[in-house]
């Protein structure tokens, strides 16, 4: 694989894998193992179409553009409006839930009591360094985040290893699923799945093979699926239910259960979790500031630059601090965001640029198979899962 290839692989793999892999034990867990793997590849399977229909029209309209720019060309002010609106609000919100998972997970590595104000403190410190990071380009993201998220697939290999012995299977196969839980895991489920944002990017950065593009999509999205399976797989056949109950949403709560007392394997579990966030911060973290700076319409300088940074990271900092432990709850209300930006505004903007294309007589750049049927399931999937985060 091609060294551009890979790096997108990387940032579409470690854009995902933040979010899911610390939050589906405790969305999901309830619904027991063998429920928890169908609805993994249910997800997995909508977000790779769903992704194929995005790319499709970033290629038609143009290569690189924003989500923004693609509705506003596709569907006009008011699509825009719907999109940046949404965008803005499903960005912060995983990036407040990135700042405070990762609050904890400092605090317990440096050894300070987990109350809020460490925790806020902790939290506050890493935001600063993200800004740091965020401030200096997209290329020094780019390399940062590539040696990160191998690095957490080193320390993700190691912890699997290690933890693999603790597993009880009769426990993990024969546990009695709580099917009350299963409308409120939905959402946070698809968001487990979320880097649409980065496509723009991706193309930027890799061109317009489509054979290649679709590939970064497809090792990109099947990573994490694979990583989610084992991950399911190793905690809830660690961790009792009734524990998992009781931790509400706190990333901190399953690593300390997980370890069983082994400071060697709490570390191994606390570096993997930490390399994850901040693998999946970068992707998140750059499209918003791209979106702010295109919307607010701010320049490159270094001035500019300095304030874009500070209308990212500011808002982050103060909800994390007046929601420490909010982890799940963000996930969960970022799932209504992102059932509009990567299910259902993509199915439009297709679905309008076919039936144009067809009308001029034209062929489009690429087309997601499918026809219009894949794109009425999709819709209505989207519709289930925007629903499903208020009832």
């Amino acid at each position: 694989m091609k060294s551009q290839s890979l790096d997108a692989v990387c940032v579409v793999a470690g854009t995902t894998i933040g979010a899911g892999m610390l939050g589906l034990p405790m969305a999901i867990g309830f619904l027991g193992f063998k429920i928890s793997m169908v609805l993994l590849l249910v997800m997995w399977a909508l977000a790779f179409y769903t992704s194929l229909l995005l790319l499709e029209v970033n290629l038609q309209v143009g290569a690189g553009l924003n989500v923004n720019m693609m509705v506003k060309k596709v569907l006009g002010r008011w699509g825009q409006v719907i999109a940046v609106v949404c965008l803005t609000f499903l960005l912060y919100a995983v990036l407040v839930a990135y700042v405070t998972a990762m609050g904890g997970i400092i605090a317990r590595a440096i050894g300070v009591n987990a109350d809020p104000i460490s925790t806020g403190a902790c939290s506050v410190g890493f935001a600063a360094a993200m800004a740091v990071i965020i401030y200096l380009g997209t290329n020094a993201i780019v390399r940062f985040n590539s040696v990160i998220f191998l690095s957490m697939l080193g320390a993700m290999a190691i912890a699997f290893a290690t933890l693999s012995t603790t597993v009880d299977v009769n426990v993990l196969m024969n546990a009695t699923p709580d099917y009350k839980y299963l409308v409120g895991a939905i959402p946070v489920l698809f968001a487990s799945f979320s880097f649409h944002f980065c496509i723009p990017s991706i193309t930027t950065v890799v061109g317009t093979n489509t054979r290649q593009l679709i590939r970064i999509m497809f090792w990109g999205t099947l990573l994490p699926l694979l990583c989610y399976m084992l991950w399911l797989f190793l905690s809830l056949g660690s961790v009792p239910m009734d524990q998992i109950v009781n931790m509400s949403g706190s990333v901190d709560s399953l690593i300390k259960s997980m370890c069983n007392g082994s400071v060697v394997v709490q570390t191994i579990l606390s570096v993997f979790a930490a390399f994850a966030l901040i693998t999946s911060f970068f992707g998140v973290a750059l499209s918003l500031f791209d979106l702010t700076a295109e919307t607010l319409r701010r320049g490159d300088t270094g001035k500019e630059r300095m304030g874009t940074t500070l209308i990212v990271f500011v808002p982050v900092v103060i909800a994390s601090l007046l929601a420490p432990g909010g982890f799940i709850a963000a996930l969960a209300h970022a799932g209504a965001a992102l059932a509009v930006i990567c299910i259902l505004l993509p199915c439009a903007m297709s679905y309008k640029l076919r039936r144009e294309a067809k009308v001029a007589a034209q062929q489009l750049v690429y087309m997601t198979p499918g026809g219009s049927m894949g794109i009425a399931t999709a819709a209505v999937c989207g519709v289930v899962i925007l629903v499903a985060n208020y009832v």
